[in-house]
């Protein structure tokens, strides 16, 4: 088959659908398959098989920064049609009716035969983004009714869907190369450890939503009672406005904490595998748990996740593995489960032990290969109906 994957973002950045898109591009390359990229402006080249249809303009948008595409021409987009003719489109939603909403119109002319799939990656940060959302699936009815099947990558992004759109999904998982985050966990030793006692890490974006404030109260509360193992030191890696913030606290507390900055995907796995304990403590907005799953195939020895619906439904409801980001404890109380948790999985060995093999349990469910063979099946057709 030859897949076309529908984006209106840009390649350029590293974000969650950019890797969820170019992991199954991979695979299904691996596979035989031919693949292309119908997308927003990229100036890089990640993958082969980039077509830049449109200008990008970037905009705050649930909690992120998107790029959102300027109209695309139309005959341009017919043009690449054409030329490529897919079997299968493969849009990425929600959507903006100026590049993938003039993709979908044009393909049902240009390739009437292709299949027309839609994967729903969005859990609202907010209800502006709810309300953005069925106004957003107002404006693309025409084009929406043109999709042959829709999926979502979690049951809170299918629920986003169906509040949205008005349509039930198939849920079919992210994809993570969970034998490459296995593998590049022994490739790299630009994180290898440099200290005697326990590594916690944290790898994200630095804002409000990742809740990497409320790790640093964790760390100072726990630092200041004295409850962190001796010999205890933390890895927080990312960028973002918080950063700062985050490295002034930091000073205060008696704890080591090395802040490398945005780590690259080829170290990425190196880091996560040293950890001890890797920390996501994500307060919302999250459809999905990639980091979570990339941690878990990297070797980490314990995951713990922010006890939000998307991060939630990826460790199959393992309490251990989740702790309270709710607004309603306070934040010095917050602070202070977490930094008990971090310290409960820091000297408990048997009760670490126990959870690390319930989350190595996860790893087939999200494995890039059976992912695909879910999404081929979705691509031929079978076992699949129209979409109301």
């Amino acid at each position: 088959m030859r897949i076309g994957f529908v984006f209106d973002d840009t390649l350029d950045a590293p974000d969650g659908v950019q890797q969820h898109i170019m992991t199954l591009g991979r695979e299904l390359v691996r596979r035989g398959h031919q693949v292309v990229y119908f997308v927003g402006e990229t100036k890089t080249h990640p993958v082969g098989g980039i077509v830049p249809l449109s200008r990008n303009v970037a905009v705050p948008f649930n909690g992120n920064v998107m790029r959102i595409p300027l109209p695309a021409s139309r005959r341009r987009i017919r043009a690449a049609l054409e030329h490529y003719h897919c079997d299968v489109l493969h849009v990425q939603a929600p959507y903006s009716p100026f590049l993938a909403g003039r993709v979908i119109s044009l393909a049902k002319e240009v390739t009437p035969h292709a299949r027309i799939v839609a994967t729903y990656h969005i859990a609202p940060y907010s209800k502006a983004a709810e309300v953005g959302g069925r106004v957003l699936a107002a404006v693309n009815a025409f084009s929406g009714r043109k999709i042959d099947q829709v999926i979502a990558v979690s049951p809170v992004a299918a629920a986003y869907a169906q509040k949205t759109a008005g349509c039930t999904p198939l849920v079919i998982p992210n994809p993570v190369d969970c034998r490459a985050m296995e593998a590049g966990g022994f490739s790299s030793d630009r994180f290898s450890d440099r200290h005697d006692g326990k590594h916690l890490v944290f790898l994200g974006r630095f804002v409000e939503r990742k809740g990497v404030r409320l790790l640093m109260n964790a760390l100072e509360y726990g630092a200041t009672h004295g409850i962190f193992p001796s010999g205890m030191h933390v890895t927080c890696a990312g960028k973002g406005p918080d950063l700062e913030t985050c490295q002034r606290q930091a000073e205060q507390i008696d704890l080591p904490i090395d802040f490398p900055g945005f780590v690259d995907e080829k170290d990425k796995p190196a880091l996560l595998a040293s950890a001890d304990i890797a920390v996501f403590p994500s307060i919302s907005g999250e459809s999905f748990g990639i980091v979570l799953v990339e941690a878990i195939a990297a070797g980490a020895g314990v995951v713990l996740a922010g006890d939000n619906p998307g991060y939630r439904s990826t460790v199959g409801d393992n309490e251990q593995a989740l702790f309270d980001v709710s607004p309603d404890q306070g934040t010095t109380r917050s602070a202070a489960l977490l930094a008990e948790r971090i310290a409960l999985m820091m000297t408990d060995s048997r009760l670490a032990a126990c959870v690390h093999k319930q989350e190595q349990a996860l790893i087939p469910r999200y494995d890039v290969r059976h992912v695909v063979d879910q999404l081929v099946d979705v691509y031929t057709g079978k076992d699949t109906e129209r979409p109301n």
